[in-house]
């Protein structure tokens, strides 16, 4: 049985981002994923870059939002160079209207499209090596002396020196104790290129344009454990407030509706570093809605820990 130096369990944004990482910085990593790479919450969300709402950052993640933005623009680079695959960074903008009418404007607010982003990950990871275990379920960790040393999975078990919990929403399972999974649901709407120029942002809805004139609307915040069925009563709520926040979204077709499960922690930043009781365990979850946000750095901080 072949022994990686990492075994990252959980292959949404933040898992690839730290097999990304860890595999650029020389070591042998196993991403080992219950279904495909990305396609969970990481796929399920908006790609807008910001915290909600945007003029409220938490102290606990400041700067690791200010290095997470700081990064993603030569990640997203690099990530095409590699894959040959464009994550759609875009420096939109974005309009936050508030309940009380005031408006703030972020001119440099950026997104990507998140499962171009997915997508792009994926092609690099390959490309470099990374080997993926996708359709295999974590059953559970291997120890020696309480020390984490492989990961038992459906597919076999994988030797590893150290692991990263990234599991997202189903990370409690594993060892992430306080990870609850927090339902949000979103719908796509068909527009033309430019019909809404920039991100616009509510206190109850936000809408995100992508360059093709699609445009995507979000999000719920439910607490209905590991339930990912799109319900009516969600787009009825979502499309009241998106026509209240910009009224010729009344007359745009609707494409699509979908959910998804983020991980939500209690408190306001995400675990990020060694696990409190057990050796050679890191954990990497609980981002809630900003995972994609805060990948970059998440990962470069795991990388860290792991290479110096």
């Amino acid at each position: 049985m072949r022994r990686y130096d990492v075994a990252i369990v959980g292959g949404g944004v933040i898992g690839m981002a730290c097999a990304e990482a860890l595999s650029r910085a020389g070591q042998s990593v196993c991403i080992v994923e219950k279904g495909e790479l990305g396609r969970g919450a990481s796929w399920a969300g908006g790609g807008m870059l910001c915290p909600l709402p945007p003029d409220h950052v938490p102290e606990p993640i400041r700067e690791l939002l200010a290095e997470s933005l700081a990064l993603y623009p030569e990640w997203c680079a690099r990530l095409q160079r590699e894959s040959g695959i464009d994550p759609e960074y875009w420096e939109c903008g974005a309009d936050y209207i508030k309940n009380d009418g005031r408006h703030i404007e972020y001119p440099r607010l950026a997104q990507v499209r998140n499962p171009r982003l997915m997508k792009a990950l994926a092609g690099t990871l390959r490309a470099r090596g990374v080997s993926v275990r996708e359709h295999s379920t974590a059953l559970g960790w291997i120890e020696a002396d309480g020390v984490v040393n492989g990961v038992r999975t459906t597919r076999g078990d994988i030797a590893c020196g150290k692991a990263v919990l990234a599991a997202g929403a189903w990370s409690a399972a594993l060892g992430a104790d306080d990870v609850r999974p927090a339902k949000g649901q979103m719908l796509l709407l068909r527009s033309t290129p430019g019909h809404l120029p920039r991100m616009l942002i509510g206190d109850e809805v936000y809408l995100i344009p992508r360059r093709d004139g699609h445009i995507l609307v979000g999000s719920t915040i439910e607490d209905v454990g590991f339930d990912v069925a799109p319900t009516a009563a969600a787009r009825t709520h979502l499309l009241a407030r998106a026509v209240r926040l910009w009224p010729p979204a009344a007359g745009l077709p609707l494409v699509a509706h979908w959910a998804g499960l983020r991980p939500r922690l209690a408190g306001d930043g995400p675990a990020l570093g060694p696990h409190p009781r057990t050796g050679g365990l890191w954990l990497a979850t609980g981002h809630f809605r900003i995972g994609l946000t805060l990948a970059p750095a998440s990962a470069a901080r795991i990388a860290a820990q792991f290479t110096n």
